[in-house]
């Protein structure tokens, strides 16, 4: 009887105690942490500072009569890093004095190397140890670093080439010395390039030698529209409708509209009670635009810097590959920004980004026409003014793969810009992309 009693009361301790667990499953509520309202709409993580994505395009380097340049994104990424270790002083606009001068000899002059950007970056806005309490508001689109002897020792220009504007600053001799031995002196490593004059007031240089690049492929992997652009572009999301359209869809909320075009996977959107004749600094501008895309997809490929309108309150940002420039006459290598009063007034750009590099059937190379040849070809192109070129370069076209959508295709080409506009070489065929919105 015992044994029994014994028994009987372990059973009832353990019934007692399965009871006892599942009511705290049942009634358990842990305590997690405030979750901000940032995490639930698909920001992306990868976000840039102002001197992730302003960078030089080229550097240009100035030695015993020749002209050598490079485009190899380690070596820019080093000179970059190198200038933003020197304490700059200084500051004095020097234009009035310059201009007593020929303006391209100055900054084309022997010793010089020119750091020079896609187009005008706001001081304020580059990342620079700057010493002097006023801060000079100027733009620039290239540093000239005099490594020759005499004189300029000691001098950094900051200029601005389509206003001739000249700021003169000065540094240390030691940084100069360094910068010089590290890679003023190191410049014959890189190609060769020719001086063309296209006007009293441009220079152009170009490769010596026909260029050889490699063609390249890409699998693409899409955005997701709603999480990346619908949830963050619309106000209140809820509202939205979509609907299909022939080329894609279309999202509204009654106002703004954002349009997905499937046949070149990107996207626009415009708001248009944003339309406003208010303009933003060139510095305030390009700090929004780096901000927007920040929160609204991020910079999963490298995109950098491309080109501003202060005056039309525009910014453009641009795909570069292995240090080149990619254009598409569809939109599919920019992210474009219109801004209106307080927000974006309209917002173009891919919703794809760069997977995984596909291995090349065999190891060809295209083989570019030298820079004089290029010239040759430019000539023959009709209604061609030299004096209005503004500027030729080698780049990459992008390029749907015709049997498999989310395969792109890099093509290398010449491309001279005209008029504001972007076009391929090619001899008697016109055509080109618009750079900056429409």
């Amino acid at each position: 009887m015992r044994f029994e009693g014994a028994k009987n009361f372990i059973l009832t301790i353990l019934v007692a105690a399965s009871a006892f667990l599942t009511w705290n499953i049942w009634t358990y509520q842990p305590k997690y942490d405030k979750i901000d309202q940032k995490d639930l709409i698909g920001i992306a993580s990868d976000e840039q500072k102002p001197a992730e994505v302003i960078k030089p395009g080229t550097v240009l380097f100035h030695k015993d009569g020749k002209h050598f340049q490079t485009n190899d994104e380690n070596e820019i990424n080093s000179i970059q890093t190198e200038l933003t270790k020197w304490t700059i002083n200084n500051f004095k606009d020097v234009s009035r004095l310059v201009k007593q001068k020929r303006f391209t000899s100055f900054v084309h002059a022997d010793g010089n190397t020119e750091v020079i950007f896609p187009d005008a970056v706001p001081l304020d806005l580059f990342v620079l140890d700057i010493d002097d309490q006023q801060l000079p508001r100027l733009s620039f689109d290239r540093i000239v670093v005099t490594t020759g002897s005499g004189g300029n020792e000691g001098k950094v220009y900051f200029i601005n080439y389509k206003h001739k504007q000249i700021f003169q600053s000065e540094v240390s001799a030691s940084n100069l010395r360094n910068f010089s031995r590290r890679f003023a002196q190191q410049a014959e490593k890189y190609p060769e390039y020719i001086s063309k004059e296209v006007n009293a007031n441009r220079m152009l240089f170009l490769p010596k030698k026909p260029v050889q690049l490699t063609p390249m492929k890409y699998y693409i992997n899409y955005l997701d529209i709603d999480e990346n652009f619908k949830v963050t572009l619309f106000s209140d999301p809820e509202k939205v409708k979509q609907e299909k359209v022939s080329r894609g869809r279309e999202y509204t909320d009654g106002s703004s509209l954002l349009s997905v075009i499937d046949d070149s996977s990107t996207i626009k959107y415009v708001n248009p009670a944003q339309r406003s004749d208010i303009g933003s600094s060139q510095g305030y501008l390009l700090q929004k635009g780096i901000n927007f895309i920040n929160n609204h997809a991020g910079w999963d490929d490298n995109y950098q810097y491309a080109d501003i309108s202060a005056d039309e309150q525009k910014v453009t940002f641009r795909l570069f590959i292995d240090g080149y420039p990619v254009f598409n006459e569809q939109g599919m290598s920019e992210i474009k920004q219109e801004w209106g009063n307080e927000e974006v007034y309209r917002y173009e750009r891919p919703y794809f980004t760069l997977g995984f590099k596909v291995p090349p059937d065999n190891q060809y190379k295209v083989t570019l026409p030298s820079g004089e040849q290029a010239m040759e070809l430019l000539k023959q192109t009709s209604n061609f003014e030299l004096s209005n070129l503004e500027d030729v370069k080698v780049g990459y076209k992008l390029s749907k793969d015709a049997v498999y959508p989310k395969l792109i295709h890099f093509e290398p080409s010449w491309y001279y810009r005209y008029g504001g506009t972007w076009t391929a070489l090619r001899p008697n065929r016109p055509g080109g992309e618009k750079s900056g919105l429409e």
